[in-house]
């Protein structure tokens, strides 16, 4: 995992021209924080992972802000929210309105003395 994020994230340098930054990247510092993430912070959903991976290397935001196996371990909970979030189907992130809300607001209208011919139909 180390080395595959170490590849995702060295190609964004390059990118990015940010090289200078992951020069002195110590790949065993890297597996290390890695090994943590699985062992200590029991994050053991290892296709998760390389998702979350995926998903930092490719976000405009995150993508130049997490250049670190330390960064990223120490911000995983975050990114894996934010991923879920933003990839989610927009969708399902809004929710549909009930066909009968239009009808109960009318119904509240006539009862608060309205004319039934000015309500207002319309979607909004």
């Amino acid at each position: 995992m180390a080395q595959y994020f170490y590849e995702k994230v060295k190609a964004v340098a390059e990118e990015e021209e940010l090289q200078h930054l992951i020069i002195k990247a110590d790949h065993q510092k890297w597996a290390d924080e890695f090994r943590k993430l699985v062992e200590l912070d029991k994050v053991h959903d290892k296709h998760l992972i390389r998702d979350v991976i995926d998903w930092v290397t490719s976000d405009p935001f995150w993508k130049v802000n997490v250049l670190s196996a330390k960064k990223f371990r120490d911000k995983f909970g975050e990114l894996a929210l934010k991923m879920r979030s933003a990839t989610k189907p927009k969708q399902q992130q809004k929710l549909k309105a009930d066909p009968r809300d239009k009808e109960i607001a009318f119904q509240r209208w006539v009862q608060e003395g309205n004319n039934p011919e000015s309500f207002n139909w319309g979607d909004s």
